[in-house]
């Protein structure tokens, strides 16, 4: 787990980014953007046992030319059952912030209550380049990689403890106030010693339709493979609002219901953003 200093100074770097940003905003091709964002789901995940997750997480990132370097800092919040007397959780944080059942975990456990963890979670840093069309319906491209640092410990069941590894390509193209959108991305997933996980893909479709100048309303599908063997395949089904204020301030609200019992039954989302 990363020591008291290591995350004091990250936190700083967090807290200057945006005052540099400030100071550089003026640099030709050079655009900052900070986040703050909140989120609720919960499920059983095919279980008779239910979790219940909130994550707020600080996103902060900077644009230059085709290029855009983005952080997430987040901070979770997990219950979940223990047996009475004490023991192992019923759920644990498994790769890339997915929930999985804990295998030292007996269902049939008598007196289980539920038990709240909180902590931070792991970081998440991203690189991506785009390749924009030269006309304003032309298809646009992203390509990007992308590390979870295992910032967060693994004793809490917030964080595997190891660092995951992402591939990630995306395609746009506009149709006038609507636009299609695919993406796909490949995970090499950290492997702690006791837990045999696999690699996984991802995959989704979007559209969203501008139906006034500043609101935008999308609806999205996505799946991912389960990183242990013989496990079920996340299905998700997500409705976005989002509207953009003049001032650079742009506010997105969503909905996702899951499809499988590797998703969240059901989750919210609210999340504020500003660019300079």
């Amino acid at each position: 787990m990363m020591q008291p200093i290591s995350l004091s100074a990250l936190a700083l770097v967090a807290m200057a980014l945006p005052g540099v940003g400030a100071a550089q905003s003026g640099s030709p091709g050079l655009r900052w953007n900070s986040s703050l964002s909140a989120s609720h789901s919960s499920g059983d995940y095919g279980t008779p046992l239910t979790s219940r997750s909130r994550d707020t997480t600080l996103g902060l990132s900077v644009e230059f030319d085709q290029w855009e370097l983005g952080l997430r800092l987040p901070y979770l919040e997990q219950t979940s059952l223990v047996p009475s007397a004490g023991g192992v959780r019923a759920f644990r944080v498994g790769p890339k912030g997915r929930i999985l059942l804990n295998r030292r975990f007996l269902v049939d456990q008598p007196l289980l209550v539920e038990q709240t963890v909180r902590g931070v979670g792991d970081v998440t840093a991203t690189l991506t380049r785009s390749f924009h069309a030269n006309t304003r319906d032309g298809l646009s491209w992203d390509l990007g990689a992308q590390v979870k640092l295992p910032v967060s410990g693994a004793d809490k069941d917030l964080s595997t403890g190891q660092a995951d590894y992402s591939l990630l390509a995306g395609a746009t193209k506009p149709f006038g106030d609507f636009s299609l959108g695919a993406n796909v991305g490949y995970t090499i997933v950290g492997k702690p010693y006791d837990e045999n996980y696999r690699n996984t893909w991802s995959g989704g479709l979007d559209a969203s339709w501008r139906f006034m100048p500043a609101s935008r309303l999308g609806l999205s599908v996505g799946l991912e493979t389960s990183p242990e063997p013989g496990g079920v395949a996340a299905r998700s089904v997500s409705l976005t609002y989002s509207y953009r204020f003049n001032s650079g301030l742009r506010v997105q609200a969503s909905l996702t219901r899951g499809g499988s019992d590797g998703a969240p039954d059901r989750s919210g989302g609210l999340s504020v953003s500003y660019g300079f």
